[in-house]
């Protein structure tokens, strides 16, 4: 990969001792990453898949800033989360917004307004400093209770249901993979290695101890070695198995044995989400309703599940639960299975068995330290939300640094803004872009670009694109922001390796469910087009050479 002009493959991974090998390219290894290498530490990450093609692409797309953890009355849960989502809020503007929510309120228990009216005022109080350093386009109100005729006119669909509600504020990802992709990014700015299709296939020993891993090309079969003082397992669903095979122990970490789903819905014009009260197994419990990017998403239900699913026909039954359970909790949208146009599925913690299994969902996350049977070199981390996942980066880095017994600078992830994230507030920066005209492109293609790419160099390249080979600015699906450049810009200088790569995770093609065969094969044409480019053509007119990525790599 060619990165500020220096070539570095795969294979060059085997030429430096790390300080800290992360495996697994999601949410947490993306952070954990990123805080090693602004602490001034070596390091190198791997991925089995693409980047962000697991747990951390299917989710709800909410930050959530802890009012569900107040009905436990787990303040401390609570306070995390509001710190957490201040710092997304804070690092990634462009891709972090406020949502306004509505919980509905009728009779008495649970569902009360006294009750909704208390939880509002504690949770402003636990929250009170949510917006410190936030800009002011990202700044959360506080929550206040609304009478039937605002409630309706809010949302529609619970009209002739409620008496009443509760509105509170929350915080939506724009895109998910592209948040991954953004914290990789900067990591690789900072001096990270970061690398796509490599899979830990054995441990690397030295003197008994874990010195690393023996890492597979998944795409040459080449096997390298990657040596590393610390190794931290970042693999999401896969954590357990890596656990087993590093340690040579069954068992070293908990497996994931739960389920979580989340649907994709047409979008009815909502502007506010809210939550309808499901019942399943005997109890009750809060789904939400949550508008994005022209859809609807439903979300999140919890299953037991002794392993993941693996196939569509074994995931089935538990979608077709789960339709089941919405459609009784939202009788007036008349849900079923056909009317589902995406199913986010992926493997979490037990949401009952675990002993740290909270009321509202899946468990907290946990750090496993393998100290205890003998790898003091090896960590890993359990079940956190992706809201969670750049403080349990934070955790895992400190105990990196006391294990390493050396001075590493101060971790900064939460403050320090990714360097995609423009220097304007969101609004003045897409008004500025919009105002500039140089494109030519149309306002909801510009404001897409500008939360997609952020500042400077890559929005810059895909509009040069643009002027130089007009066709380039043409939507790939009607209905969607996404144009032919940006599946020609992340095919040479994004790291895709294949058509899916582009559509699922360097575009919103398909988290907005817009695959269609036209749209594989505009994806395809640009996979083609890279792969032929001549090297003397990677430059001209879209990249410089502060700008992470290349064709031909597996890297950013």
């Amino acid at each position: 990969m060619v990165v500020c002009g220096v070539t570095r493959r795969l294979d060059s991974l085997a030429d430096t001792p790390h300080d800290v090998l992360v495996i697994g390219g999601g949410i947490v290894g993306a952070c954990v990453a990123r805080d090693a290498a602004r602490r001034g530490l070596r390091v190198a990450l791997i991925e089995r898949r693409d980047f962000g093609s697991g747990i951390s692409w299917n989710s709800l797309k909410i930050v959530h800033g802890g009012l569900r953890s107040l009905q436990s009355l787990d303040v401390r849960q609570a306070r995390a989360f509001v710190r957490e989502r201040r710092a997304w809020l804070r690092i990634a503007p462009h891709l972090v917004e406020p949502i306004p929510f509505v919980v509905p309120t009728r009779g008495a228990a649970a569902e009360s307004a006294l009750l909704m009216r208390a939880a509002l005022a504690f949770n402003d109080i636990v929250s009170r400093d949510r917006n410190e350093g936030v800009l002011p386009s990202r700044r959360l109100p506080g929550g206040r209770m609304l009478a039937r005729t605002e409630l309706h006119s809010l949302v529609p669909a619970l009209a002739g249901d409620y008496a009443a509600g509760a509105l509170f504020y929350d915080a939506q990802l724009y895109s998910a993979e592209r948040l991954v992709y953004a914290v990789l990014a900067d990591a690789e700015r900072a001096g990270a290695s970061v690398t796509s299709y490599a899979e830990a296939v054995a441990p690397l020993r030295t003197g008994g101890s874990l010195a690393g891993v023996v890492a597979e090309d998944r795409l040459t079969g080449e096997r390298l070695d990657v040596r590393a003082t610390m190794t931290i397992n970042a693999a999401g669903a896969g954590a357990a198995s890596v656990a087993d095979l590093l340690t040579g122990r069954a068992g070293a970490a908990p497996p994931m044995t739960g389920l979580a789903l989340n649907l994709m819905l047409a979008g009815e014009g909502h502007t506010t989400g809210f939550a309808l009260v499901a019942k399943t197994d005997g109890r009750e419990r809060r789904l939400f309703v949550a508008p994005w990017r022209g859809r609807t998403l439903v979300g999140t239900a919890h299953y037991e599940c002794a392993r993941a699913p693996q196939s569509d026909a074994e995931l089935e039954p538990y979608v077709e639960r789960f339709v089941r359970e919405v459609s009784a909790a939202w009788p007036a949208r008349s849900l079923s299975r056909e009317n589902v146009l995406l199913v986010h599925s992926g493997m979490q913690p037990s949401p009952h068995g675990s002993k740290r299994a909270t009321v509202h969902g899946p468990p907290e996350h946990e750090i496993v330290d393998h100290a205890g049977i003998g790898v003091p070199q090896l960590l890993t981390a359990i079940g956190p939300k992706l809201t969670m996942a750049r403080a349990i980066a934070e955790q895992l880095l400190d105990i990196v640094s006391a294990r390493l017994d050396r001075a590493t600078l101060p971790c900064d992830t939460a403050s320090a803004p990714l360097d995609s994230a423009p220097a304007d507030d969101i609004p003045v920066a897409i008004a500025r872009a919009t105002a500039d005209g140089h494109s030519a492109l149309p306002g909801d293609v510009v404001s897409h670009l500008i939360r997609w790419y952020g500042n400077g160099v890559a929005y810059d390249a895909v509009t040069r694109m643009v002027g130089a080979e007009p066709a380039l600015g043409a939507r790939v699906i009607e209905g969607s922001p996404v144009i032919a450049a940006q599946l020609r810009y992340a095919a040479m200088f994004e790291g895709a390796v294949n058509a899916e790569d582009l559509i699922m995770r360097r575009t919103e093609l398909g988290a907005t469910a817009r695959v269609t065969p036209s749209v594989q094969a505009a994806a395809q044409t640009a996979i083609d087009f890279a792969a032929a480019a001549p090297a003397a053509t990677i430059g001209q007119g879209a990249r410089t050479e502060s700008e992470p990525g290349a064709r031909g790599s597996r890297s950013l």
